[in-house]
């Protein structure tokens, strides 16, 4: 009797232990042609607010699907994505420490970052011409992003990475 108390003892630590605090992060990569992107908005300005102009709002953008980081000490999430129209690959990183920045809520903190190359990187937070940010990773952390502009076929666009950070549960 003694052990079957003990091991649902046990059980029950292991299982409050495991719905502590959970979070999970949600990012996604975008890309806006800048000229068609302000073209649509002055559409949308002169117009109002119509279905067909939330249609007219979206030429020109692609928004890559949302991938979940994997959350924990030195841990480095890294995707690659085809850069519209051309042979050029985004590489966007997002990456949690508690070593590179501390302040008044504590050491952890979270990278994301962004770069545009021939190739896929190791890694968007070491290479060159890149775009990071970098956030106090705490319980009041909401949204993080980071972005660049790049011009691409003589086309000036914007390029960015941004991620949610949905409220931990106890």
């Amino acid at each position: 009797m003694k052990k079957l108390v003990q091991a649902n003892m046990i059980a029950l630590l292991v299982l409050g232990m495991a719905s502590a605090q959970t979070r999970s992060d949600a990012c996604h990569v975008y890309v806006v042609d800048v000229a068609l992107g302000k073209k649509a908005f002055e559409e949308f300005r002169e117009t109002g607010n119509s279905e067909a102009d939330a249609k007219a709002l979206a030429v020109g953008q692609t928004i890559f699907p949302e991938f979940h980081p994997v959350i924990g000490e030195e841990q480095l999430t890294t995707k690659a994505y085809p850069f519209p129209g051309s042979a050029l690959v985004i590489t966007a990183s997002v990456y949690y420490t508690d070593e590179s920045m501390a302040s008044a809520e504590g050491s952890d903190s979270m990278l994301v970052g962004i770069v545009i190359s021939p190739k896929a990187q190791k890694d968007a937070m070491s290479a060159e011409n890149n775009a990071v940010s970098e956030v106090t990773n705490n319980d009041h952390l909401d949204t993080v992003r980071a972005k660049r502009y790049v011009r691409v076929n003589r086309r000036l666009y914007l390029v960015g990475i941004e991620c949610r950070c949905k409220k931990r549960t106890e």
